[in-house]
């Protein structure tokens, strides 16, 4: 099957630039130098070209409601420019994605993992009955950008003549810039603030060429997956999935515990009324000798009790060459500041520096 291409390949295709098929695109590693990447998304403003993230359109009076009834956060009282992110589990409480659902006014847009939105049509369909409901896939149809950094709100109110006083949290407004018309929605990445940059395919060009032109940093995945790492974004496939539930993930603040049922709510309410969670995601620092990958058993007095999920190089700095990571790690151990030994063939430690929690630590 051949690799989907976005908008901008023309930019990101270049010759130079080194290319690889991630989530069947073909996406650009680097497009500057990592290190340049890594401290504009750090310490200015970046923009990553997310178009394979998936992005489904629910039409119908009843969308809101039965995503409410299916999902783990309260979702059904959206107002038009509002949004949320949810979870959809298992019957079993198992991630099946974290989607961020936003009121569009004339449809709900749901923005999923990359390479999810056939599953998830195909699940949500399962359950539409009498509901008036449809489902579309418009991953491809438009692109989508992620500007993240330090200065990125800055850079849409003052460079771009956005208004954002009425952007409310993970919701979405019209707006143009530089002639273009995007919609702005509040996507951060962890900590790190963000928004994504939804536009048709046809205008993407132009608007990359302004971003480019008023020196926002344009970045490839490697510097990309380092700050999701670094900002304990959780990752399906690597820290999300079925073999994972939304308390061991961290994913705490994205659950209504007062809302109605949704399927999984009965296993995930008790694993917290009883404090059953056998583990939690963690942030990881690596010995500068050590030799991780991701899979490495992290180990404590000779028993594997984790194993790594991803990582990342912070490149430059006084943090230059330092490997970050994500892992599961068993509950009793996941303290910050422990240290913990890799598994071999890997070689060297990892230190805990803390608890992934995307949304906080509660609802």
């Amino acid at each position: 099957m051949a690799l989907q291409r976005s908008a901008l390949y023309q930019f990101t295709g270049d010759a130079d630039i080194t290319m690889r098929e991630r989530f069947g695109w073909e996406l650009p590693v680097t497009i500057s130098t990592a290190a340049n990447e890594y401290l504009g998304a750090t310490a200015g403003v970046a923009v990553h070209d997310i178009s394979y993230v998936g992005r489904l359109h629910a039409i119908g009076e009843d969308a809101l409601d039965l995503l409410n009834r299916l999902s783990t956060n309260k979702v059904d009282e959206l107002a038009s420019g509002q949004g949320a992110p949810t979870i959809l589990t298992t019957d079993s409480g198992r991630i099946l994605d974290l989607i961020q659902v936003v009121n569009m006014g004339d449809h709900t847009l749901m923005i999923t993992s990359p390479e999810l939105q056939q599953a998830l049509i195909e699940w949500l369909d399962k359950y539409t009955i009498m509901e008036d409901l449809e489902v579309e896939d418009h991953t491809t149809r438009y692109a989508m950008l992620h500007l993240l950094g330090p200065h990125s709100r800055q850079w849409l109110e003052q460079t771009g003549s956005v208004d954002l006083a009425s952007l409310s949290p993970y919701g979405a407004m019209p707006a143009k810039i530089a002639g273009v018309a995007v919609q702005v929605i509040d996507k951060p990445f962890g900590p790190l603030p963000g928004f994504a940059l939804l536009l048709s395919n046809q205008d993407a060009p132009e608007l990359w060429t302004h971003l480019m032109e008023t020196g926002v940093t344009p970045m490839g995945t490697e510097a990309y997956e380092t700050v999701r790492v670094e900002n304990a974004v959780p990752a399906y496939g690597a820290e999300m999935g079925e073999p994972y539930n939304p308390l061991e993930a961290g994913l705490i603040g994205s659950i209504d515990f007062a809302k109605g049922c949704y399927i999984g709510q009965e296993v995930i309410a008790r694993l917290d009324t009883y404090q059953k969670v056998q583990k939690h995601l963690m942030t990881l620092r690596f010995s500068a000798e050590s030799t991780p990958m991701a899979g490495s058993g992290l180990v404590q007095d000779g028993r594997v009790i984790g194993r790594v999920t991803s990582l990342g190089s912070i490149p430059g700095g006084r943090d230059n060459g330092h490997v970050v990571g994500l892992g599961y790690v068993r509950k009793a151990f996941a303290l910050e500041g422990t240290r913990l030994e890799l598994e071999a063939p890997a070689v060297g430690w990892a230190e805990i520096t803390g608890f992934s929690r995307l949304f906080g630590p509660g609802a």
